[in-house]
């Protein structure tokens, strides 16, 4: 594990601050706080709490994870960043359960942001639009895997969430893909989810596509693993309406 370092979290607060070429002043009056409160972030004498270092982040156009590392460290070279999608929103699609019985379909955003080393995530709640997870891009020619963590820092819950989607035969359609994650006790599941560059209605057929098939179920029976089918469906996109 690494140690917090004051000193080396202010340093970074300030090489962000003077790459934008912001004031104290400026940054203080966007974040509700005076010029000398910033000053003192920056030399590490007293560290923000949650809120401040989120409202802080999203004005320097940093990814708050930095900030806590002694070191800076780049989690994928520019090479391998780049966005197969080309575009800066998909939407994600999958079912789950709300409570403990019922079955509901579950809608978020992933927003993709270009930074200067790798591909910034930010998975938000469709309908009321808070962010709820943030993490990285990775991609090829064949898949694309997204990883994400907690938005806030301070938060008690450990979250972590990976997605796997085949992107073999391009993007423009819907996609499947794999998504592993915990549930509410910390049990770790893997579900099938959909991702779309367009904002679809979440059709009763899509669920069905969501649903482990027969030899999905057999295989796991015999080999104890489950090897995912999520090879793209024929032309099933063209027949979904969109949601704008």
């Amino acid at each position: 594990m690494v140690n917090f370092n004051n000193i080396e979290f202010g340093n970074k607060l300030k090489s962000a601050r003077i790459k934008k070429e912001l004031s104290l002043e400026y940054v203080g009056k966007k974040i509700g706080k005076n010029l000398s409160t910033v000053a003192r972030y920056e030399k590490g004498e007293i560290i923000p709490n949650a809120e401040i270092i989120n409202k802080l982040c999203n004005l320097l156009d940093i990814y708050n994870g930095d900030l806590y590392s002694e070191t800076k460290v780049n989690i994928v070279n520019k090479e391998n960043s780049k966005n197969p999608f080309q575009t800066n929103r998909l939407y994600l699609y999958y079912k789950g359960y709300v409570g403990k019985k019922k079955l509901g379909k579950f809608k978020f955003t992933i927003d993709l942001i270009e930074q200067k080393d790798f591909i910034e995530v930010k998975i938000a709640d469709y309908k009321n639009k808070k962010t709820i997870l943030i993490g990285y891009m990775l991609a090829d020619n064949n898949i694309a895997t997204i990883r994400t963590e907690n938005y806030k820092p301070n938060c008690p819950r450990l979250e972590t969430n990976q997605i796997i989607v085949n992107i073999s035969e391009g993007t423009n359609g819907l996609l499947l893909g794999i998504m592993c994650c915990t549930n509410g006790n910390y049990i770790p599941n893997m579900k099938k989810c959909l991702i779309s560059k367009k904002d679809l209605i979440f059709t009763n057929e899509m669920i069905s596509m969501l649903d482990l098939s027969k030899e999905e179920k057999e295989n796991i029976l015999e080999d104890n693993i489950w090897l995912a089918n999520i090879e793209k469906s024929n032309d099933y996109e063209y027949k979904l309406e969109s949601e704008n």
